[in-house]
């Protein structure tokens, strides 16, 4: 333990210094109950029956509560490691890992990983990305224009720039998810032969 403050101007600092447990959001939940996509919805979140359960009611999610937890935009997993007490401490002083330079910087590490979600998870727009990742379709045949080429090449620099923002936030799950991403984003812009060069 440090020293006690003596003045009442080290007093006043070193209580501005303590958390307020009375800002505190709730704690997270057990980790047994995050059970992520598993759990049956009662109704469809997206419009449409292709997410109805075979076999049983009810609808599958499409795996959005899989991704949120991946994303983990409450740091429930940093909370549980270091215990509230010292998450918060850390959130005040701004010590949790993000990152401090280049644009990113003015964002809180909240903000960061909002960002993170947004590189890494494609638009329902983006029609050539909607099958499967599972599945790999060879979507290079040569005729591509200018357009669609400069689209994936960004694409794979987002992916690219994913895996540093992962890093920086000390996110190993965003890490291996980037990655799988620089892969997938790659073989669509150069094909299974450019790739095995």
């Amino acid at each position: 333990m440090g020293k006690k403050a003596k003045s009442a101007g080290g007093v006043a600092k070193a209580s501005s210094r303590k958390p307020d447990r009375s800002t505190w959001p709730p704690p997270p939940k057990p980790i047994h109950e995050e059970v992520g996509s598993a759990k049956i919805l009662d109704s469809p979140s997206l419009e449409g029956d292709s997410y109805k359960v075979i076999g049983q009611d009810g609808y599958d999610d499409g795996g959005v509560a899989d991704l949120s937890l991946l994303i983990d935009l409450e740091d429930s997993v940093q909370r549980r490691r270091r215990g509230e007490a010292e998450y918060f401490s850390a959130l005040k002083a701004n010590i949790l890992p993000r990152a401090t330079r280049g644009p990113m910087a003015r964002l809180d590490r909240r903000e960061q990983k909002v960002q993170l979600a947004q590189l890494l998870f494609s638009e329902a727009e983006d029609t050539e990305e909607r099958s499967p990742s599972e599945v790999y379709v060879d979507q290079v045949d040569g005729s591509e224009d200018q357009a669609t080429l400069q689209h994936r090449a960004q694409r794979l620099r987002d992916a690219k720039y994913a895996l540093n923002m992962s890093i920086l936030l000390r996110e190993p799950a965003c890490a291996s998810l980037s990655l799988s991403e620089i892969c997938k984003r790659r073989l669509t812009l150069v094909g299974k032969a450019g790739a095995e060069d």
